[in-house]
């Protein structure tokens, strides 16, 4: 996909989840408003209702002419009724003094419509706060310079982000974010959670989930390196046998070298009869064969433990990206799952808490 893009991927989502609708009303971008508009204006331009006939009976003229100012003035409190739902959309937070200034006007020409009954109302003044207010260019209330393109910005960086990271993992070889094994992924992913959570125009129960799954999955990238990394298994060894490799871990080629020296000097003690230093190399090395096959069976072990954890973490994973786990559930097998806290930190969670207790 040589034209995707994190903008593309949004809209796209956007057109699947309108619960992205609100984010891009913020940052100004709400085509569907311009066309609630346009059909407000041309419902305000139509023809007005006829004028029954006077009869001359002026008893059934009255009822008459009551019913046709009672359905003139629905005829047209329709249309600005319209123009209220249209003003219960999200749009950008700054446009709401305009939008305050034609509820003003809608409520001027009701007034109106009812001291007045059967003149056509004058919609000048409303069709022209409407599009000031859908172009946001009203030149008393401004939009500042910036906010917006700004907001647009977040939009990418932030709430987009987790939509990188799953498109750079699908590549065989992107580098559109480092690995997620790695401390700078760590520390990138951290900084965009601290950003959605430091932005409260961006938080939806639907880009939470991004980021959660994001950190799900970076957990999983780490807990498939520490099964396969025995060096990282054997770190967390709190007894281990003494050798050079518990000593200079970054050798790795520390015990070959470490156990042929050992070798060497019993073979040599052996043929100089020395055997006050031979026989106990031998033990020593005795013991330390012993010692390595129950380390290598430890090893496989914590192996087979982290695996099994690897497992269960995925099935997790899983059943919350189709929205079959709560947050609060999740929380709680997050929990269990990282005991020591070294896969999810308090930003995971606090992600969590922003949806709970949600329908």
């Amino acid at each position: 996909m040589a034209d995707w893009s994190v903008w593309k991927a949004l809209e796209d989502w956007r057109g699947r989840k309108h619960e992205l609708d609100p984010l891009f009303a913020a940052a100004g971008i709400a085509p569907e408003l311009d066309s609630m508009v346009t059909r407000v204006l041309v419902d305000l331009r139509r023809a007005p209702p006829t004028a029954p006939l006077v009869t001359g009976d002026k008893t059934r003229d009255e009822q008459e002419f009551g019913r046709f100012h009672e359905a003139y003035f629905r005829y047209y409190d329709d249309s600005l009724q319209k123009v209220e739902s249209l003003l219960q959309h999200a749009w950008v937070p700054e446009a709401e003094p305009i939008a305050k200034e034609i509820r003003a006007e809608l409520g001027r020409m009701r007034q109106a419509m009812q001291e007045t009954p059967g003149k056509v109302p004058n919609f000048e003044r409303l069709e022209v706060l409407l599009r000031h207010y859908v172009r946001l260019d009203h030149p008393q209330h401004p939009v500042p310079e910036g906010v917006l393109a700004e907001r647009r910005r977040a939009l990418v960086d932030v709430a987009g982000y987790p939509l990188l990271v799953q498109h750079a993992a699908a590549q065989t070889f992107s580098e559109m974010v480092p690995p997620l094994v790695t401390p700078e992924f760590r520390q990138q992913l951290q900084e965009r959670i601290q950003a959605y959570l430091q932005t409260p125009w961006l938080q939806t129960r639907l880009v939470s989930q991004w980021f959660v799954t994001t950190v799900l999955d970076a957990a999983l990238a780490r807990k498939k390196r520490d099964a396969t990394e025995d060096a990282r298994i054997l770190a967390s060894m709190s007894r281990r046998w003494p050798t050079l490799s518990v000593w200079i871990p970054e050798f790795e080629q520390a015990d070959q070298v470490w156990y042929l020296i050992l070798v060497l000097i019993t073979v040599s003690a052996l043929f100089m009869e020395w055997w006050w230093v031979a026989v106990p190399m031998m033990i020593w090395l005795h013991l330390s064969l012993a010692a390595f096959r129950r380390e290598r069976k430890e090893v496989e072990a914590r192996r087979a433990q982290i695996v099994a954890r690897a497992v269960t973490m995925k099935k997790v994973r899983d059943r919350f990206a189709t929205n079959q786990t709560t947050p609060e559930k999740l929380a709680f097998q997050l929990r269990q799952l990282d005991e020591r806290g070294e896969y999810f930190d308090d930003n995971v969670y606090a992600l969590l808490r922003l949806h709970q207790h949600e329908a």
